[in-house]
């Protein structure tokens, strides 16, 4: 009974991590995206050689598990993102931290998931190229702030 019970927390904490990602994962293979994913093991990675070499302490840097760049100059692509941008906007569980319009039509919004509170997501809406970067990990309001500060 007892492993019944761990399996279908497995199978129920996997679906869940799918669920959270769909609206992006969907790019990974969409034409005209240029889409990248930074996962845990290049974080922890990266941040062992910078401090090696007498880099800027980047340790924050392990507490990510994930980044996902996505990126678009093509109409069709463009479309997508700022649909879901829009969409982001509207959702009961984001919500918007930050958003600045120039007069230029360069927009910028950052949200953050209410219910996962360590998903970030900003997300550009420019007039020839629109993108998103999502990043998911262990982190705190104060990294959050410390990070737009630097």
């Amino acid at each position: 009974m007892k492993r019944i019970f761990v399996v279908l927390a497995v199978i129920a904490f996997s679906l869940s991590m799918q669920a959270q990602n769909k609206i992006f994962s969907k790019y990974a293979t969409m034409d005209g995206i240029e889409f990248v994913c930074i996962n845990k093991a290049m974080f922890n990675l990266g941040t062992k050689f910078i401090n090696a070499a007498g880099g800027e302490d980047l340790d924050k840097l392990g507490s990510l598990d994930k980044m996902l760049i996505i990126s678009s100059e093509t109409t069709d692509g463009k479309k997508q993102i700022d649909k879901d941008i829009n969409i982001l906007t509207t959702d009961e569980d984001y919500e918007l931290l930050m958003s600045s319009h120039s007069s230029g039509g360069d927009n910028v919004f950052i949200f953050t998931n209410k219910r996962k509170p360590h998903e970030l997501i900003i997300g550009t809406k420019e007039q020839k190229q629109s993108s998103m970067i999502v990043i998911i990990g262990n982190f705190t309001k104060e990294d959050v702030s410390h990070f737009l500060n630097q």
